[in-house]
């Protein structure tokens, strides 16, 4: 527990959450859910809310997919009406991302009240979500305290436990790729922050049995490595602790779909896939010698300003500008600034060797994924071949972090 947030995950979740709410004097609450988390976990909340005497109305958010958009910011703020009210966010990844974002824009707080170890955004700030048909984290808040039900988290489809695992998987390439922006790039890097996810990611991999039996154990281990996650994230004022390529590639897939207007797929399922493509990059990199390492850069020629903007423009048609923008660092460097980032690879090739060591190999990624129910391939999640192929060619664009992807499309190393 943290002084700022406090965090309940175990039997009948309900009854703290209203001690809290009484003691705080939170009389007013607006739950958020969908038609699936009500059924599982709004309905009872309301009802014992009410019999407690609290005042509370309910946004009921209707559609195929619940996405973390402009259309349900406004129905939850039009559902609000011009009122004080906490928030209360009744579901996993977008519908505490929807109320976060309101939260925060009305100036009101928030409590999470998670219905599947999905995802580990509870306890973070940022809420990603997109806005004018791209995905970007929208920094926000975070919620005053995450009271989860360990019986209704366990009772939650398997594919949403599995989401939340691939999510937590994706963290061995996050670490490895925010070391490497420290190292090439002079990123900001927190040594302590990075150790504690990389402890809340292995404690979930020694659990991945009872992960993919869907124990109150199991479940517990993952909500516990998917909150430590969001604190990390909170604590660096960032998602640098838990998102890398890995996320990016993700990222790229969820616009395209929104783009072709189809059905979402869970985030994590798509980020524990990609994690196999990215740890499959980590897996090359530490087989290449220093000496094969620096033909490659010499070979390696910068891209142009020219060559950025038809990636760019061909990759993201209507939202060229928000990238060229996060490129701009990338795009910007000049020769000189290109020849020492070059060399700094060259000089630096144990050490990248070193972080290439610390991400598990891709054939043990697919085996965890395998265990706990998700996938191990895009295709398999509907993507076709040139889709994936197009994410992990373009999806380094996205953001303006150096990453393992990176180092291979700005830098010539072969590791696709």
């Amino acid at each position: 527990m943290r002084d700022d947030i406090y965090i309940y995950i175990g039997k009948n979740a309900s009854d703290p959450l209203i001690e809290y709410c009484k003691n705080h004097h939170l009389d007013k609450l607006m739950l958020v859910a969908d038609d699936n988390t009500f059924a599982a976990a709004g309905k009872h909340l309301s009802e014992k809310l009410k019999a407690a005497g609290f005042d509370v109305k309910m946004s009921l958010l209707k559609g195929e997919e619940i996405v973390a958009n402009e259309q349900y910011f406004v129905q939850v703020m039009l559902d609000t009406g011009n009122e004080e009210r906490t928030f209360i966010a009744v579901g996993s990844g977008s519908l505490t991302d929807i109320t976060r974002f309101v939260s925060f824009h009305t100036r009101s707080n928030f409590i999470a009240y998670p219905t599947a170890a999905s995802v580990d955004g509870y306890t973070s700030a940022g809420a990603p979500s997109v806005i004018a048909g791209f995905k970007k984290t929208v920094y926000c808040q975070s919620p005053l305290g995450v009271f989860g039900d360990i019986d209704v988290l366990s009772a939650a489809p398997q594919r949403m436990s599995a989401s939340g695992f691939g999510d937590m998987l994706g963290k061995y390439i996050a670490l490895a790729d925010w070391r490497l922006g420290k190292l090439l790039w002079g990123e900001s890097h927190d040594e302590a922050i990075s150790q504690r996810v990389r402890v809340a990611v292995d404690k979930c991999v020694e659990r991945v049995h009872e992960i993919s039996q869907a124990s109150t154990e199991g479940i517990q281990a993952l909500m516990d490595g998917l909150i430590e996650s969001g604190l990390c994230m909170l604590d660096a004022n960032n998602s640098r602790p838990a998102s890398g390529a890995e996320h990016q590639i993700s990222h790229h897939l969820e616009m395209k779909l929104l783009w072709q207007h189809k059905p979402a797929v869970l985030h994590g399922i798509k980020v524990g896939a990609a994690s196999v493509i990215c740890a499959g990059y980590y897996d090359k990199l530490r087989r290449i010698s220093r000496a094969e390492a620096i033909k490659q850069l010499d070979r390696a020629q910068q891209p142009t300003r020219e060559q950025y903007e038809q990636e760019i423009a061909q990759a993201y048609p209507g939202i060229e500008d928000k990238v060229l923008a996060e490129q701009e660092p990338f795009i910007s460097l000049s020769e000189q600034g290109y020849r020492d980032l070059k060399q700094k690879i060259a000089d630096n090739w144990a050490e990248i060797q070193a972080i290439a060591a610390s991400v598990p190999s891709s054939q043990q990624m697919a085996g965890w994924l395998k265990q706990v129910g998700g996938e191990t391939d895009l295709t398999a999640l509907g993507f076709s071949s040139a889709e994936v192929k197009e994410a992990v060619d373009y999806s380094h664009l996205l953001r303006h972090r150096f990453n393992v992807d990176k180092l291979s499309h700005l830098c010539g190393i072969n590791l696709k």
